[in-house]
């Protein structure tokens, strides 16, 4: 009875859900999610099978206009990629802490051109760039320590079931504008990729 009472309320409370307008021009977010390695070692992205490693995240988000936030975020947790060498071995080949900064501009589709302002379901896309400090956690000289500059961009949608409260999810990657990273230096250069969910609470 009371799990019935507790959906009937966050019905209600989505049927007078607002966006984030100039009426409620601040979003502060929090949550977490799961991070991928794609580089020189291999690639984690898209694939169960390989290992991903978790973070914590907040972020805030300012109203500029219908179509524009800015957004400014900060993550933290671990990344590593695991390259096989033999039939039945593997070696840790890069296992770090990385935290991260962004400044973004996101682009709200729910500005009143392609969607409604107040739309529930608001989809977006962002780009931007970090700044991504790692170092080794077992210090076994896997990882090039130090501070890393970033491209970032990717795309997303937040679900307001409230009138002040939004559920997010974001798929974000991330181009490391220099190398060497991994101590590798030769081809492309490392990225990653973030699988980001959120509560939010706008004001």
């Amino acid at each position: 009875m009371k799990l019935r009472t507790l959906l009937f309320i966050l019905f209600i409370s989505s049927l007078a859900a607002k966006a984030q307008t100039v009426d409620q021009k601040n979003t502060i977010s929090i949550g977490g999610g799961k991070e991928c390695y794609n580089g020189h070692l291999g690639n984690s992205w898209f694939d169960p099978s390989e290992e991903c490693y978790g973070f914590v995240s907040i972020s805030y988000a300012r109203y500029l206009n219908k179509s524009l936030d800015i957004l400014a975020s900060c993550s933290t947790g671990d990344i590593g990629r695991c390259r096989e060498e033999g039939a039945d071995i593997s070696i840790l080949n890069l296992y770090a802490r990385m935290t991260t900064g962004i400044i973004a501009i996101k682009y709200k589709f729910a500005n009143g051109y392609l969607l409604k302002e107040n739309a529930r379901l608001a989809p977006f896309l962002f780009m931007g760039g970090g700044i991504n400090n790692l170092t080794d956690i077992w210090t076994h000289y896997r990882v090039n320590q130090g501070n890393y500059l970033t491209v970032n961009g990717g795309a997303g949608f937040s679900y307001r079931f409230a009138t002040h409260y939004n559920l997010s999810y974001t798929l974000g990657f991330a181009y490391f504008e220099t190398d060497g990273l991994d101590f590798i230096e030769t081809g492309g250069h490392d990225m990653y990729m973030q699988h980001t969910f959120t509560l939010g609470y706008n004001f």
